[in-house]
This record gives C-alpha cells, sequence and structure tokens, in this order.
C-alpha cells in the first residue's frame, strides 16, 4: 500500500515470528480458521479526514503535517493526470456519504483532522491489473495521527471506524452519472484445502528451512546464525559481529546503543571495513535478510497461490472472464519484454524469469483478488497479507505496460516455462538474481541546522523513493554561527538529522568532503566507477546502474534551476527525473513565512525568548537538539528547564520492532548443511562483492 499507509508485511518478512508460529498461521489459514481476513483491493489509494468541518485529504505524511489538502488543492492536483477521473470522482463519491452524517458524528469519528481514514478507489475506467465491475471506494480502516498516540488511541481508532462503516456501508453516490458505491471491508471466506497437501508441502519446506536453528527459534534467528557463520570465516571479530546483529535486526536497540556502520569500521582492515558496510548500510541490510529469507519467501508464495485459487472477488462480477483476461494481458507481457530482451535489453529478460519461477504456469493466476489482509493474534495489530500470483503477475504486468506494451500484440506465443521442482535443494536463485532497480532521492544541503521544513522535503522524497540520501557538505567560506559564537559543525548537523529521522530505514545521512552539495550529490551519482569509489569512501552502498534518481529540490523560487545541466553530470547508465518534475511543495511555518536556518540560528540567541516559536522550526526534538548544539546548559541557566534528549519523532514508519525475549538459536548438535551452502554461496556468487 505504501505512502501514508506504510508498508504492510508479508509473513516471510516478520523477524520476530517463530518458525512454530508461522506454520500454525499458515495451518488455521490452510484450515480456514482465520475468520478476520478481508479482501486486499487494486485501486488508488487516498487518506481523508474532516477538520474544523472542512473534508481533508492526503496522500503522503506531508500532506498529513500540513492538515491535509483543501477539496480545491486536491482537485486542482489532479487536473491533467491520467487518474484524474478515478481521484476526483471517487473522492466526490465518499465526500457526498460523508456529508449525509451530523457535524457531531463527524467530531466523533475523525477528532478534528486527528484520525483519517484510509481508503482505496476501484474504478473500472482507470484500472490497475484486476479490472473491477463498477466505481467503488473500499474503505480500510482510521488511523491516529496525533501527537500522543498510544494503544488506547489506536483501540478507540478502530472504534470509530466500525462507526464510520456502520453509517456509510453499501450507500451509492451518483457522480458524473455514474453510480459510485462506498463500503467497509470485505471478509473474505477462505476455503478450507481439501487434501492438505498444501500445508503438508509448506510445512516440509520450513522445518528443513528451519532445521539449523529449531522450530523454536525466530526467522531473525535464523538471519543471525548465517551472518556469523559468514563472519566467522572471514575473520571478522566476534564483538563486532554481535553488534552489526544488532544494527541489522534491531535497528532501535542499535541507535539506543550508539552502534552505527562508521564506529564498527573503526580499526579493522579494508576488506572487513568492507563487509561491514555492506551488511550493516540499511538498503543493503534489508536485500542482504530478504535474499537469505528468499527459499522461505518462495514456499509461503507457493501455499498462497492454492489458498487462493478459485477465490472470487466481492467486486468483480464476472469471476472467471477477468481471471482470463488477466492471463491473457499476462502473456501479453512475457511475449513483449522478451521481445526488449532480445532486442538487448537484458534486464527485462531477468525479471521475466525471475518472476516465472515463483509463479510456474500462468494457470496458477487463478484469482480475481489481490490478496487477502488478516490480523493475527486478533486484537494484536500484527497486520500480514497473503498474495498468492497477483504479486508475480503485478510485477510483469506493470513493467510491460511502463515499457510502453501496445494494447495488442500481433500474436500471443505459447511459452514453456521452467519446472521449479526441477532445482536443486540448495535454491541458488537468490543469490544469483540481478539487483533490483531502485527509485533514489539525494538531497544535499549544509543543514546548519536541519529544520522541520527540511524533515518535510525528506518525508515527501520518503514516501517516492526507495532510498533517500541526505548530504551534510562541508562549506569552506566561514562556516555558519550560533548567535554565541560557536560554529555548528557538520557533525552537529549529521546528530540532528539522526534525531529527527529516527529508525527509519529508507533515509540515509553522510557527510560529504565537498564544499558545494551540488558537487556532493554529483559525486555518489556519477559516472559508474567513480560514484562505487565516492560510496565506499562514505561507508554507503553505492547507486547501481539503471536506478532512477530525484535531484532534491522544492518547487518555489526556481530552486529546481540549480540543477540545470545535471544530466551531463549524472552517469549515463542512470534514470535521471527531471528535477522540475520531481520537486515537491515547502512547507511553510505556521504563520505562512517559509522556514529558513538563519532565522533559527538567529533565534537561538534568546532560547527563554524564543523556545515555544523555536519549536516550530524542531518540534518535540528541541530539547534534543539544543544539547547537540551545546546550549542546554545556557537555557539551565537562564531559568528554563533543559529536559531530557527527547525521542526521535521520525521514525516515518512509525513501528517499532518488538523484541523477543524467548527466542533461541540450537547452538550444538544441529545440521548447518543448509547454513553452509548458503554461507558458500553467499562467498562465491556475489551477495556481498
Amino acid at each position: 500500500m505504501g505512502g501514508v499507509a506504510g508498508h504492510m508485511a508479508h509473513l516471510s518478512e516478520d523477524l520476530d515470528l517463530t518458525f512454530n508460529e508461522l506454520i500454525s498461521i499458515l495451518s488455521k489459514v490452510a484450515s480456514a480458521d482465520i475468520k478476520n481476513a478481508t479482501e486486499k483491493v487494486d485501486g488508488q489509494n487516498l487518506f481523508l479526514t474532516v477538520a474544523d468541518g472542512e473534508i481533508r485529504t492526503a496522500r503522503n505524511n506531508g500532506d498529513i503535517n500540513k492538515g491535509g489538502m483543501t477539496t480545491d488543492t486536491y482537485i486542482s492536483k489532479w487536473s491533467g493526470h491520467p487518474a484524474e477521473n478515478a481521484f476526483t470522482n471517487g473522492f466526490k463519491a465518499v465526500s457526498a456519504a460523508l456529508k449525509k452524517l451530523s457535524p457531531e458524528t463527524l467530531e466523533d469519528i475523525f477528532s478534528n483532522g486527528q484520525r483519517y481514514v484510509n481508503m482505496e478507489i476501484m474504478y473500472p475506467k482507470n484500472p490497475n491489473i484486476i479490472s473491477y465491475s463498477a466505481p467503488n471506494v473500499v474503505l480500510h480502516g482510521l488511523q491516529y495521527f496525533g501527537d500522543d498516540e498510544t494503544l488506547d488511541s489506536r483501540m478507540l481508532a478502530k472504534e470509530k471506524f466500525r462507526s464510520l462503516v456502520k453509517a456509510v456501508d453499501g450507500g451509492m453516490q451518483n457522480v458524473g452519472e455514474e453510480d459510485w458505491s462506498i463500503y467497509g471491508p470485505k471478509i473474505i471466506a477462505l476455503k478450507k484445502l481439501a487434501d492438505g497437501s498444501a500445508i503438508e508441502e509448506v510445512t516440509s519446506k520450513i522445518e528443513s528451512f528451519a532445521a539449523p536453528v529449531g522450530m523454536s527459534a525466530t526467522l531473525g534467528d535464523y538471519v543471525s546464525l548465517v551472518v556469523k557463520k559468514y563472519t566467522e570465516q572471514v575473520d571478522l571479530p566476534n564483538e563486532i559481529t554481535e553488534r552489526l546483529l544488532t544494527l541489522m535486526l534491531d535497528p532501535d536497540e542499535a541507535k539506543a546503543q550508539g552502534i552505527k556502520v562508521t564506529s564498527l569500521k573503526k580499526g579493522l582492515p579494508k576488506e572487513l571495513q568492507s563487509v561491514v558496510s555492506k551488511l550493516g548500510a540499511k538498503t543493503n541490510s534489508r536485500k542482504y535478510i530478504a535474499s537469505v529469507l528468499k527459499p522461505l519467501e518462495i514456499a509461503i508464495s507457493d501455499f498462497a497461490i492454492e489458498v487462493l485459487r478459485g477465490v472470487k472477488s466481492f467486486f468483480v462480477d464476472e469471476h472467471d472472464e477477468e481471471v482470463q483476461r488477466m492471463r491473457d494481458e499476462l502473456q501479453k507481457s512475457i511475449v513483449y519484454l522478451k521481445a526488449l530482451q532480445s532486442s538487448g535489453d537484458e534486464k527485462m529478460g531477468e525479471l521475466v524469469d525471475k518472476q516465472l519461477a515463483k509463479l510456474g504456469d500462468i494457470e496458477n493466476l487463478a484469482s480475481s483478488l489481490e490478496g487477502v489482509v488478516f490480523e493475527y493474534p486478533p486484537g494484536s495489530d500484527r497486520i500480514y497479507k497473503l498474495t498468492g500470483a497477483f504479486a508475480m503477475a503485478n510485477q510483469i504486468i506493470g513493467r510491460a505496460r511502463r515499457s510502453g506494451m501496445a494494447e495488442e500484440l500481433e500474436e500471443v506465443v505459447e511459452l514453456e516455462f521452467e519446472n521449479e521442482n526441477d532445482d536443486p535443494v540448495v535454491d541458488t536463485e537468490f543469490e544469483d538474481e540481478p539487483k533490483r532497480t531502485e527509485t533514489v532521492a539525494i538531497i544535499p544541503g549544509a543543514f546548519k541546522p536541519p529544520h522541520m521544513g527540511h524533515v518535510d522535503m525528506i518525508k515527501q522524497y520518503a514516501n517516492q523513493a526507495d532510498r533517500v540520501i541526505v548530504l551534510i557538505s562541508a562549506p569552506t567560506k566561514g562556516g555558519r554561527k550560533l548567535p554565541n559564537g560557536r560554529e555548528i559543525t557538520a557533525k552537529d548537523s549529521q546528530n540532528i538529522w539522526n534525531l529527527y529521522i529516527g529508525s527509519d530505514p529508507k533515509v540515509e545521512v553522510y557527510l560529504s568532503s565537498h564544499a558545494s552539495p551540488i558537487n556532493a550529490a554529483y559525486e555518489i551519482s556519477g559516472k559508474a566507477g567513480q560514484r562505487e569509489q565516492a560510496a565506499e569512501k562514505m561507508g554507503m552502498d553505492p547507486i547501481n546502474k539503471g536506478d532512477t534518481v530525484f535531484l532534491g529540490a522544492s518547487n518555489k523560487g526556481g530552486d529546481a534551476k540549480r540543477w540545470t545541466g545535471a544530466r551531463k553530470y549524472v552517469g549515463d547508465d542512470l534514470k535521471l527525473v527531471d528535477p522540475a518534475q520531481s520537486a515537491v511543495e515547502p512547507l511553510l511555518r505556521a504563520g505562512g513565512e517559509p522556514f529558513s536556518a538563519s532565522d533559527m540560528r538567529e533565534l537561538l540567541g534568546d532560547i527563554p525568548t524564543n523556545k515555544e516559536e523555536l519549536r516550530d522550526f524542531a518540534g518535540d526534538n528541541i530539547d534534543g537538539v539544543l544539547r547537540i548544539l551545546g546550549m542546554a546548559a545556557l537555557e539551565e541557566t537562564s531559568g528554563m528547564s533543559g529536559g531530557a534528549v527527547a525521542g526521535a519523532s521520525g521514525n516515518f514508519n512509525g513501528k517499532k520492532r518488538k523484541k523477543n525475549q524467548n527466542s533461541v538459536i540450537r547452538q550444538e548438535n544441529v545440521d548447518l548443511n543448509l547454513v553452509d551452502s548458503v554461507v558458500r554461496l553467499i562467498m562465491e556468487r556475489g551477495i556481498l562483492q
């Protein structure tokens, strides 16, 4: 779902799950004992609230922070967009339904803009992969965005969501001579798997996979064992390995302990520094963990295909026809991408082969719904999804459409697909697969100091990109000084950034040796070879061939013009989005004036008087910022309470990883053959090269 909603986890992504728990959940799915599964729909996502009697909308966290978009702003946003009618008419349908409720009811549900309803707009004239039968809006849930979010506030939001659904479910609104229906989540009755073969097969695969650690261990324990086996072979000191594992598996704890890649590398030989960088850097760590658990992901995907086979969408009238239509488009997409491969675009063929290895036969695309979503255990707030064949079809069809596939191909070629059952016991696909291309946003600046305007820009780019790289330049002309004469160092700026962003896995902050922020950005996005050297020097993952690059800018005051001529400096093997097109709306202060670092520095000259205004610049992190700048004592001397360093309010994903206190790794008398094979492949086939 992404955007404001964040990431919804597959079962193989929950590192706190034990293998026993995983099998228990899948067994309940197989026996249809999961009673709260709802349909995951393939539409256009939107968040909506009511504040001061006015309907407001949001597509990203920046919109939320600004109190949502007004109706006029929202409508104008989609003017001329291919999905204009979907977004505007769906919005109008929901708005019409809400306007039938009393102001008191709306206030009770939305708490004057503190709760937003998460919804999906499904419009047959602007479909994604699934073509639904009629215009619908499906409400997913009510999310609380107040400053004091607690378990109680989340539970209350659930209660208010039930009230909202009761008030609008099944209602119909006429917009643009079309009838739009409003629905709450639709329960999907999972079918009981009759012969038991699917659950037996996935159970066997999971037990075999988990053998090195035992069924009572967690997925995170398995990753830990693989990492330890590898670091033993390259002679990385045990104490470094333990801290590295904390950084990889529990970022919140790593932050509390002050564990960073740069500190772990100190004193190590160059080759071990490289190991630490390539395992510990945020982006590479996620990829590595996913690669280690890839066989588990595939096993669960195979199971999900069987669970969802023949399951019908509530929103598709002609199930069989829609399934066949999707199969036809999938086959056309395969032919189209294979043709691109033949013309020299190897990545297209690699994508098809990778996805078909997981899908198997096209006939496995046998459901008219995207997947199911369920909470387990009930009341736990642990939300999982099963998507089966849709995930692979979505990758192939989506890529073909974006690559310019014509609506009709003259000929549909019958293809033979590789039988995944012929693969060896240890699947090498996850070691040898090509790197997934990413969208990378680069935001350079002096940031003396960073403020909420900068943070909002980062959040907006984080909602569009897979990675956001913040580069702190090193100006040579006199530095930026506080009113008391103290210079704000690049390290100060980095510490403040880390305070703001928390442990958000998308955002990376680095110090650059360049005086110019522009040159700093060009160094890491330049020609192949150059950017890898720059990344190695800074301890970051390089931007890879085929990646898409955003160069950070606001859409006000000609800010994007600083990137004029960027194309000749950015590597020609990278895709560069026109900075004017990717520029974001700047956040304004409460009074409507723009944020300015110089204004913030000036306010720091009189902290007692300006404390509340400084909160405008630093949010709830103001006390932490003052400590970093060495100004907390000044505040206390003036009779103000310095307080403790505020916790990071940034953690954009908002989910803290739970530590499993009962997780156990069996260290003795276990069969480590599979792990040895995985580690050998890692070393021989280049996951860390």
